[in-house]
């Protein structure tokens, strides 16, 4: 190999080297607009929901208790409170929906069920139940029943409505009462 063609060579590589960073650099890029996506999105999600926890009051969680355990004693600003809560909720389910089609959502086994399966008993009353079918019709409306959201609101409804508050209270009672007399049995 002549000393020309070695040159020639290097400058080949050289090129080569030059072209492959300049696709790493695009798609560092690219990664990084999804990012800063992400998380302006995820910033205007905040303020919704900061919003909505301010207009809550000072005690939330007697609203909640009245419209999860006792809906037939639930003000108009009980339900108001529950509305605020639900739609807090919804909005931060949509987020990780977002999240999750960027890929920056958890990864391996974190997924949008997980959020399901650990907020469906907030809307496992009357009044929940009916706030889930209006923000259903509301998808459903704008084309979006396709969307994994739907499904997941779908299965939130199926959830709340198989295990309604009530039972689960009772269930609660049932084991605290269990418990405590197995504890006074053990004291004796």
């Amino acid at each position: 190999m002549s000393k020309r063609s070695a040159v020639d060579w290097l400058h080949v590589l050289g090129n080569i080297g030059i072209v492959a960073g300049l696709v790493l650099v695009s798609i560092q890029i690219r990664d990084s607009n999804r990012i800063a996506s992400a998380e302006m999105f995820s910033a205007s999600v905040d303020t919704v929901v900061s919003i909505n926890i301010e207009q809550l009051g000072d005690i939330p969680y007697q609203s909640m208790t009245r419209v999860l355990y006792e809906p037939n004693a639930a003000t108009v600003e009980d339900l108001y409170i529950a509305d605020r809560i639900y739609d807090a909720l919804f909005r931060a389910l949509v987020r990780v929906h977002v999240l999750d089609q960027l890929d920056l959502y958890g990864g391996g086994e974190i997924d949008p069920n997980g959020f399901v399966h650990s907020h469906y008993q907030a809307f496992a009353c009357p009044y929940g139940l009916a706030w889930l079918d209006r923000a259903l019709d509301g998808l459903e409306e704008a084309g979006g029943s396709d969307q994994r959201l739907f499904g997941s609101l779908t299965m939130i409804r199926k959830l709340a409505e198989a295990n309604p508050a009530k039972a689960a209270l009772t269930d609660r009672q049932a084991r605290t009462t269990e418990i405590i007399s197995k504890l006074k049995s053990l004291n004796e």
